[in-house]
C-alpha cells in the first residue's frame, strides 16, 4: 500500500508540475500582442476613429463619394480582413466600409466595457457619421448579423439594403438559452491556454473544405484575438451577450433585405434563414439563398460566388 501511494503522489506531483509549466509556457509563448505588432503585418489601408469614446479600426476602398457603401460586419472572433478576398470581385461600382468590431481584430477593447447590441449598433452610427454616410448596404456575417439587422430596424432611413449571412440573432430550440450569463466566469480564462491548432480546428469545424483554413487565415485569427485586452473583452462580450427577441425587431426592418446561408452551417442550421424571411415581414422585399458546399464562413469560403450574389442583389434595388 505504501509503494502504491508514494507512486500515485509521485503521479499526482508530476501531473501538477506538468500543468504548472504549461501553464507558464502558455503565458509566455501566448502573451498578448500590441497594436504597433499587428499593424506591420496586418496594417494596410486601416484607419482609427474615435467613435463614443472608444477606438474603431476601419478601411475603406473606393470613393465614398460615389454612391451608398457596402458597409461590412464581420463575424463573431474575426475581423475585417475576412472579407478580403471578396473585394475583387465586388468591383469598382460602390465604395466598401469595413471595421473592427469592439474586442474584436485591430480596435481592441471597448474604452467603456459595453459589448451590448445597442452599443455596436451605436458604434456602427457612430462611424458612418464621421464619415458622412447617410445611406449605406449594410452586410453582417453571423454575429454582424445581428449587428446589421439591429442598426436596419433602428436606422431604417439609413439602410439602402440589408443582407445577412449565416446571421446570428435567432433563439435555437436546442437551447433555452438566450444570453451567456450563466456561464462560469473560469471557462472563458482558457483562452489564455489554447493552442493554435485548437483554433485551427475551431475553423475547420466552421467551414467544408479544411483547405480554407490556410496557415495564414489561422496564424491572424490568433494572433488578433491575441490584440492586448481583447481576450478579456471577449469574456465580457460573451458573459454579457443577450440574443434578446428578435421578432419584434426584424419587424422594424423595412429594407430590401437577402438571406445568405450556406447549407452545411454547423453552427447556425440553413433552417433558421427561413425564420428570418417569416419575420422580416415589414421589409420591401425579402430573399433568400442556400449555398451548397458551403459552411458558416461565406465570406472567406466562396468569395467569388458571395460577391455575386450581392452584386445581383444590388443590380435589383
Amino acid at each position: 500500500m505504501r509503494k502504491l501511494a508514494k507512486v500515485l503522489m509521485w503521479l499526482l506531483i508530476t501531473i501538477l508540475l506538468g500543468i504548472g509549466l504549461y501553464t507558464l509556457w502558455c503565458l509566455v509563448a501566448y502573451r498578448d500582442i500590441d497594436t504597433a505588432d499587428l499593424l506591420e503585418h496586418y496594417g494596410d489601408g486601416v484607419q482609427f476613429a474615435e467613435i463614443g469614446g472608444t477606438t474603431l479600426a476601419y478601411r475603406i476602398d473606393g470613393d465614398l463619394q460615389s454612391g451608398p457603401p457596402w458597409v461590412l460586419v464581420h463575424s463573431h472572433y474575426f475581423d475585417s480582413l475576412m472579407w478580403q478576398d471578396m473585394l475583387d470581385e465586388l468591383g469598382t461600382d460602390a465604395p466598401v466600409i469595413r471595421y473592427d468590431m469592439t474586442s474584436h481584430g485591430l480596435s481592441g477593447p471597448d474604452k467603456k466595457a459595453d459589448y451590448s447590441m445597442s452599443r455596436d449598433v451605436d458604434l456602427l452610427a457612430g462611424l458612418l457619421d464621421q464619415l458622412a454616410v447617410n445611406s449605406a448596404l449594410v452586410v453582417g456575417s453571423s454575429l454582424g448579423g445581428n449587428i446589421a439587422f439591429n442598426f436596419a430596424a433602428a436606422y431604417p432611413e439609413r439602410t439602402r439594403a440589408l443582407v445577412l449571412i449565416n446571421s446570428g440573432g435567432m433563439k435555437r430550440q436546442q437551447s433555452s438559452r438566450r444570453n451567456a450569463s450563466g456561464i462560469a466566469p473560469w471557462f472563458y480564462r482558457v483562452f489564455y491556454f489554447v493552442p493554435t491548432a485548437a483554433y485551427r480546428a475551431f475553423i475547420e469545424w466552421m467551414v467544408v473544405d479544411d483547405a480554407v483554413a490556410t496557415d495564414a487565415l489561422v496564424q491572424r485569427f490568433h494572433r488578433m484575438f491575441r490584440h492586448s485586452g481583447n481576450r478579456q473583452a471577449e469574456m465580457q462580450r460573451m458573459a454579457s451577450f443577450d440574443t434578446g427577441e428578435p421578432a419584434p425587431v426584424l419587424a422594424k426592418v423595412t429594407a430590401p433585405s437577402l438571406i445568405l446561408w450556406g447549407k452545411k452551417n454547423p453552427q447556425l442550421p440553413f433552417e433558421l434563414a427561413d425564420e428570418f424571411v417569416s419575420l422580416l415581414g415589414n421589409a420591401a422585399s425579402v430573399e433568400k439563398i442556400v449555398v451548397d458546399g458551403a459552411g458558416h464562413l461565406l465570406p472567406v469560403e466562396k468569395p467569388a460566388e458571395t460577391a455575386a450574389l450581392l452584386n445581383q442583389f444590388r443590380s435589383g434595388l
